[in-house]
């Protein structure tokens, strides 16, 4: 039978509200995730460049126990006082203590990881943050989205009760 005022669905979504609803989430994940895909700056100077998503990944190298610190500075010959700076000879001799202590395997080890700290590990801190920042809101836009369609899906199933009920 034709009835025209049953064929119209006051709840049928229109072709823009869908590209609408589609570029609203895109837009809400692009926000979320640009943190994690924007560069800063780290580092002691701020010269190092980073970029949360690359840099966030790495791991720390192992940091030395209080006896190999201890060993690292006790390695080291006391600085030189004034009067013995204008010393040639006993300059020499520093400076071959100095050497010898630098080429102490726990020395090497600190010197590097310190140089991983202030150079490309300076990143690591920082991007992590960004990391965790831009899952929470990707979780955020997430939910908001599952909870959207739930109450959509909710709409939709009330009015259809609602119809059915009519005929």
């Amino acid at each position: 039978m034709f009835d025209p005022e049953r064929d119209f669905d006051p709840d049928a979504r229109s072709f823009a509200g869908r590209i609408a609803a589609i570029a609203l989430v895109t837009a809400a994940v692009c926000v979320a995730a640009w943190p994690s895909v924007s560069g800063f700056a780290a580092g002691p100077d701020h010269n190092t460049g980073c970029v949360a998503i690359v840099n966030g990944w790495r791991s720390e190298p192992a940091a030395p126990s209080a006896a190999d610190a201890a060993a690292a500075r006790a390695a080291f010959p006391p600085a030189p006082s004034p009067a013995q700076l204008k010393d040639a000879a006993f300059m020499t001799h520093w400076r071959a203590q100095f050497r010898a202590a630098q080429a102490n395997p726990t020395v090497i080890r600190e010197n590097a990881r310190l140089e991983w700290i202030y150079g490309s590990g300076a990143c690591v801190p920082e991007s992590r943050h960004r990391l965790v920042r831009s899952a929470l809101l990707l979780g955020a836009v997430s939910l908001a989205f599952i909870l959207a369609m739930a109450g959509l899906r909710a709409r939709r199933a009330a009015y259809r009760r609602r119809i059915a009920a009519l005929a």
